[in-house]
């Protein structure tokens, strides 16, 4: 009996032994558990709050289309003439002489694009009532196997409209279009001079709001790596935003030869629209294509010469986009495509045609700045081809 009960005596004390460090345990796995789901509410609490705020920020977009789309494009005029700027400062032209030196080259090339594209919108504006008959005469055809639906449309409105009231006519009381290009007018200019003078303003000023940053920068390493970065930066944004012009002008005036041996009226107009929409890839020559087609169609009754004018554009943006594009501009600097095309949707959806034609420039800008950045290593990878 003795022994029996000094057997159980012992195995008593090993489990009062062991019974706090079960405890312990159990309870630690419990801390560890709630944690685990605290830390799965904040990270979805986090993503919630990235979300709002996106959407916050696309419907700011929206509402101050008047104000953001003007700075940008300031912006973009401003990182692609700071070069100039500052060779001009290396060869002891004052930095105010500079800027404004670059601000008037900007304004005699849209002044002479302007004179150059003027008198064929007019010319195009005058003649635009004929061309829409020529345009009318050429779809009668295609016209006339619909008749019969439309016929059939008809009659069911008729009967729709029985006992009802009678049917409600809509009076077109807007204005022509050169009414409505005068009624524009002012917005347009008001919008072109706040423009330049915030790019008058950045390519004066740039440099100070550079050192500005650089203060804020934690150590010297930091500070020289923000000043190499954005020197950087801003030379291959302004080498690249300079190629992208060039290769647009050049597809432009391309463009107008082709139809200019095509024998299709005002063909510098449409080379202008060629170049302006070639900022904007998939879509804008698409827009261009179905333009042509729409102008050669008004200019001409046989269906194949009509056709010749977008066929010879879209042979032209093939040999640009598949070899001249990506010889000049690289390899390096080349955009997903899906994410070009969301780019296009949505900051199209946001600001419309200043959207389209800024999409690509702002992607190329966030890359190649998300290159130069710590940080920017998944903005990077997500944007390159």
């Amino acid at each position: 009996m003795t022994i029996e009960n000094h057997q159980t005596t012992t195995a008593t004390e090993a489990v009062a032994a062991a019974t706090p460090v079960a405890v312990a345990t159990a309870a630690s796995i419990a801390d560890e558990q709630a944690v685990a789901v605290t830390s799965r509410e904040s990270e979805a609490l986090v993503r919630l709050a990235g979300v709002i705020l996106a959407v916050l920020i696309a419907y700011t977009c929206v509402l101050a289309e008047a104000v953001i789309v003007p700075i940008l494009i300031a912006a973009l005029l401003g990182l692609m003439f700071a070069p100039l700027v500052r060779a001009l400062e290396r060869w002891h032209v004052p930095r105010p002489l500079g800027a404004l030196a670059a601000v008037a080259l900007a304004i005699a090339a849209g002044a002479g694009a302007f004179l150059a594209l003027a008198a064929p919108a007019r010319a195009w504006i005058a003649r635009m009532p004929r061309a829409l008959e020529h345009l009318q005469s050429a779809l009668r055809d295609l016209r006339r196997p619909l008749q019969a639906a439309s016929e059939a449309t008809r009659e069911l409105g008729k009967l729709a409209n029985i006992g009802g009231s009678e049917p409600m006519q809509v009076v077109d009381s807007s204005s022509g279009m050169l009414a409505q290009l005068a009624s524009a007018a002012p917005t347009l200019l008001a919008g072109m001079l706040v423009v330049l003078f915030l790019t008058f303003l950045f390519l004066l000023h740039g440099d100070a709001l550079l050192r500005k940053f650089v203060t804020l920068a934690p150590h010297l390493r930091a500070k020289r790596d923000l000043v190499q970065a954005t020197r950087q930066a801003q030379h291959e944004l302004s080498l690249y935003m300079i190629t992208i012009t060039l290769i647009n002008l050049a597809l432009g005036l391309a463009t107008a030869a082709a139809l200019k041996l095509l024998h299709v009226p005002d063909p510098l107009l449409w080379g202008g629209l060629a170049a302006l929409m070639n900022y904007a890839p998939f879509i804008g020559p698409l827009v261009t294509a179905c333009v042509l087609a729409v102008a050669g169609f008004a200019e001409f009754t046989a269906p194949l010469q009509a056709l010749a004018a977008p066929a010879a554009f879209l042979g032209l943006h093939l040999v640009e986009g598949q070899l001249l594009t990506p010889h000049l501009v690289g390899r390096r600097l080349a955009l997903d495509p899906v994410m070009v095309f969301l780019a296009l949707v949505v900051l199209g959806w946001v600001w419309g045609v200043a959207g389209l034609l800024l999409a690509v420039p702002l992607m190329s800008c966030a890359k190649i700045i998300a290159e130069r950045s710590e940080h920017g290593n998944a903005v990077a990878t997500l944007l390159s081809r």
